[in-house]
C-alpha cells in the first residue's frame, strides 16, 4: 500500500526554510524564465550537460541518506522515512525519464537525414 506524502508532517521548524505558499504559485513553474517556459527542453539540455545520470543518482542518494539518518532529522518517524524513500524513487524515475527524452533527442540529431 502506498501512503500519501501529505500525511507526513514536519515536526522541526528550520530557520531560513523557504516555502512558496503564495496561491498564485501553485502548479506553475517558479524557476523558469519565459524562454525556458516556451521550450522546457532547454532545461534538460543544460541539466544533462552539467550532470551525468550516475552523478544525479549519487547526489540524490546522498541527500536521502542525510535526511533519513542525520541526528534531529525531519524523518524521525518511520512513515516520514518511508515517504522520503518513496519520494527519492519517484524523483529518480523522473530524472531517468528526462534523461531518456534528452538522450533520444540527442541521438536523433546525430542521425543524417536522407
Amino acid at each position: 500500500m502506498v501512503e500519501l506524502l501529505n500525511e507526513s508532517a514536519c515536526k522541526i521548524n528550520f530557520i531560513g526554510k523557504t516555502a512558496n505558499n503564495h496561491p498564485d504559485w501553485y502548479k506553475t513553474p517558479l524557476r523558469l524564465n519565459e524562454k525556458e517556459r516556451d521550450n522546457p527542453r532547454l532545461i534538460l539540455e543544460e541539466f544533462f550537460q552539467s550532470y551525468h545520470l550516475n552523478d544525479v543518482r549519487e547526489i540524490l542518494w546522498g541527500w536521502t541518506v542525510a535526511v533519513v539518518s542525520s541526528p534531529n532529522s525531519i524523518s524521525s518517524d518511520h512513515l516520514d522515512r518511508n515517504n522520503h524513500f518513496f519520494f527519492y524513487e519517484k524523483i529518480e524515475q523522473l530524472i531517468e525519464a528526462c534523461w531518456m527524452i534528452h538522450y533520444t533527442e540527442e541521438q536523433q540529431k546525430k542521425v543524417p537525414v536522407l
